[in-house]
């Protein structure tokens, strides 16, 4: 029985903490991915650092070293463009995205063109595979930030659920157990 309470006890804080973060992403995924790309960035600056650390203790045993050199400098950077601009690499990966999805829809032009002139049973929705990623393409490559942004308020919304979800059910085994 009292290892229940401790299990029940863990879930529930685990649930709990799920709804705030969910709340704060849902509220606020501009700030949210902010400070996730700051945090990044950090973890980023201590691997430049440790880099920068190498080539020293390299240079001086005279061992080279030009590779943690170059390394740390490229580091530093990536470091440098999250702290200064975070939506340059917060939109990074939907732009990437988006950019795929155009290169997919376009691929399949010819085969549609080839199922309109056959006259095809399935021609719709070859257009349809081919127009629905073109298009979400172009809208994820053009508004790259406001993607991501979704993306964050998105993941907050699923949090917040599955967090209410498990405190819910929770109670219930709780309730029809004693």
């Amino acid at each position: 029985m009292e290892k229940y309470y401790e299990i029940r006890l863990s879930s529930i804080g685990i649930a709990v903490c799920m709804v705030v973060f969910g709340i704060l992403l849902t509220i606020y995924p501009e700030v949210s991915g902010i400070i996730f790309t700051r945090g990044f960035a950090t973890v980023v600056l201590l691997f430049g650092l440790l880099h920068l650390w190498k080539y020293t203790r390299a240079r001086k045993f005279e061992m080279g070293g030009t590779g943690n050199l170059i390394a740390a400098i490229l580091l530093f950077i990536l470091s440098a463009i999250g702290f200064f601009k975070p939506e340059v690499i917060l939109s990074f990966l939907p732009f990437v995205t988006g950019s795929l999805l155009i290169v997919d829809g376009f691929v399949k032009i010819p085969l549609i063109k080839e199922m309109w002139d056959w006259g095809s049973e399935v021609r719709w929705s070859a257009l349809l595979s081919a127009g629905l990623p073109l298009v979400l393409g172009i809208i994820l490559a053009s508004y790259p930030f406001s993607a991501a942004t979704l993306v964050i308020r998105v993941f907050g919304i699923f949090l917040l659920v599955d967090g209410i979800s498990d405190i819910v059910r929770s109670n219930m085994v709780r309730k029809n157990n004693f």
